[in-house]
Formats: structure tokens, sequence, C-alpha cells
């Protein structure tokens, strides 16, 4: 029994003393299968290029959610001459770029979808009023060509004249002059902005305002007053007021055609 122990026990001690051996591949056969594997991800690589490129233009969805029928074809008119890609290169950042220069548009929003393709939804400009015959404005001022011409014949807008680029001074005064004048009934229906700076201003009881461009809020709001006070029994019989004075102003009378100076 101890003769079977001690040999173990040498077989043990000559196996600790020999050399351990590590299979290795030869250098060669590294730098091949190195390239090998570096080939192969080229290849995918390349084939997936390619299928990118080869795969069919993407389809263009135009959703109907928040525009009306005139809208949603204006819309839908535009993109589909618009070259695109496939579904994945199309570059949607140009797509919305190219909605959004639609004057009429306000919000745009372009999106990938694996079962309609590429999906845009837009928001239109919110009218509030006319300006001039031929466009219409938002509540921030903008002027924009519809993509109805049957909004251009609204009745409930009032219309806005002036330049171009002060629309959001005239909207702005129109939105104060109806907060003011609220009180008395009163709404404006045309508001010109001349060249000169004078404000003509027409409302909706055919009572014809115009005023200069000199305290021209303070005469606008001091007028709402007396109208609403001192001149509240007469308002239907004036024609026209102008507050194109210092110290007072004219009123023109419907029945007799005069005029009457009112001195501060």
């Amino acid at each position: 029994m101890a003769q079977t122990v001690n040999r173990a026990t040498d077989l043990m001690s000559d196996n600790a003393r020999r050399p351990k051996t590590n299979l290795q591949l030869p250098t060669a056969a590294k730098y091949f299968f190195t390239a090998l594997g570096i080939g192969l991800l080229l290849l995918i690589l390349v084939m997936g290029i390619k299928a990118l490129r080869e795969a069919p233009p993407a389809s263009i969805q135009v959703s109907t959610q928040g525009l009306t029928a005139a809208q949603h074809q204006a819309l839908h008119q535009t993109m589909k001459q618009q070259p695109v890609n496939s579904f994945f290169t199309t570059n949607l950042q140009s797509l919305r770029d190219i909605a959004m220069g639609l004057a009429w548009v306000d919000q745009v929003s372009v999106t990938r979808d694996w079962q309609q393709g590429i999906i845009i939804t837009a928001l239109p400009k919110q009218a509030v009023a006319h300006f001039g015959t031929e466009r219409l404005v938002d509540a921030k001022g903008t002027v924009f060509v519809p993509a109805d011409s049957q909004e251009l014949t609204s009745a409930q807008f009032a219309t806005l004249q002036g330049e171009t680029s002060q629309a959001p001074v005239i909207m702005q005064q129109m939105q104060q002059i109806n907060d003011w004048y609220a009180p008395l009934g009163m709404r404006v229906e045309d508001i010109i902005l001349t060249p000169r700076m004078t404000w003509l201003v027409r409302f909706d009881n055919g009572l014809r305002v115009i005023v200069d461009n000199e305290n021209t809020a303070q005469k606008i709001l001091s007028l709402s007053q007396l109208l609403g006070n001192q001149l509240s029994t007469r308002l239907e019989e004036m024609q026209s007021i102008d507050l194109r004075y210092k110290n007072g102003f004219t009123i023109a009378w419907k029945v007799t055609g005069s005029n009457t100076a009112i001195s501060d």
C-alpha cells in the first residue's frame, strides 16, 4: 500500500516538473483568419449599402388629421412631386422643410412607419382676419395665401390693410381696439395703416375713426371712454370721428352732415 502511494506521488511530481505546452497558431494563420474576418465584415457592409441603395423609394403618406380636403390635396400634390430614397435613407428634415415652405402651413411632423412608409402630419395656420383681398393673417400677424380660396370669402373676419411688414403691428392694434370697445358692443370691421402711419378704423356699427401716429393708443382709448359715458346717447348718430388733433377731435353726424369740434 505504501509503495502504491509513493508511486502515485512520484507521478504527480513528474507531471508538475513537466513543462506546459500551449497550442498556438502560426503567425501566418493568425493573419489569415483576421483578414478573413475583416473581409466578411466589409462584404456584409457593402451588401447592406447596396441593398439600401437598390431598395424601392419609400411611400409618402400625408395625414388628413387637422386638414381640410383642400389643404390635404394641396400638401399631397406638393409632396408627391418630391424625389425620395428608400425607407431608411430618405432625408426627413428635407421633406419637412419643403412642407413648411407652403405659406399656409404652421407646423409639420415627418416620421417613419413600418407599415405605411413616411408619414407627414401638418397643421395649418389659423386665420383670424383678412389681409387685403387675397390673403389672410393669423393671430401672430403672419400673412399667408390659404390653400383653399373659399377661406377668402369668410364674412366673420375683419379686414386689415397696409404693408405686409406692418401686419403684426396692425393685428396688435386691432386686438387692442377690440378689447377697449367691447363694452360698447363694437368690433373692428376694417383697419388700415397708411404709408404715412395714419390709422383708419371702421367698426361693425358703421362708425369710422381716423387717427394719426401721435399718441395713437391714448387717443383711441380716451374716445372709447367718452363714447361709453358723455357721448353714449348719441353714439348711433355719429358717422365718423377725426382724432388728428392735439387737444380734441371732430364728429361728423349722419343726419345733418355737419361737423362738431370737441376740445379737451
